[in-house]
């Protein structure tokens, strides 16, 4: 079947090219700071400032992932800093310019992905007074699955 062609033209509106994010590297820097006090909020702590170096970093990757990656990118960090500032040893090893092969990453520090995903359901948790429904929401999971995590992970 053919789409019909008016209501084609009635719902495709303006086009907007957008060139890719590593054509655009100027805009890294806002774009990681909008997104740090987007993530900040949802888990309720203050939002934390980017190290030169991390942002010098952020600006120097590619981002074959686009704005979406950066987006990403910029959440997990949040999720896993401790501090109020953002540092280079945050950035996940695809992103770090070296890799972060120095052993000081939040990616290296021994933590195993369980329990980075424990921290950040009890800091969601602990930021929402318990609420599962604004936890689950605020970590971009299914209330379903975070029942499972928290069974799986013998978290109350």
């Amino acid at each position: 079947h053919r789409f019909r062609e008016d209501l084609y033209f009635r719902i495709k509106g303006a086009q907007i090219h957008l060139p890719p994010l590593r054509q655009r590297r100027e805009d890294i820097p806002q774009l990681a700071r909008h997104f740090a006090q987007r993530y900040a909020q949802q888990i309720e702590r203050p939002t934390p400032e980017f190290a030169q170096d991390t942002l010098a970093a952020l600006i120097q990757y590619d981002w074959p992932g686009n704005v979406r990656q950066l987006m990403n990118v910029v959440q997990n960090m949040v999720v896993v800093a401790e501090g109020d500032r953002l540092e280079p040893r945050h950035l996940p090893p695809e992103v770090s310019p070296n890799g972060n092969t120095a052993g000081d990453s939040v990616w290296s520090s021994g933590l195993s992905l369980e329990q980075i995903e424990k921290q950040a359901i009890r800091r969601a948790l602990h930021a929402h007074g318990g609420n599962r429904e604004l936890a689950a929401k605020v970590l971009g999971i299914g209330e379903r699955t975070l029942y499972r995590k928290l069974k799986e992970y013998g978290l109350k």
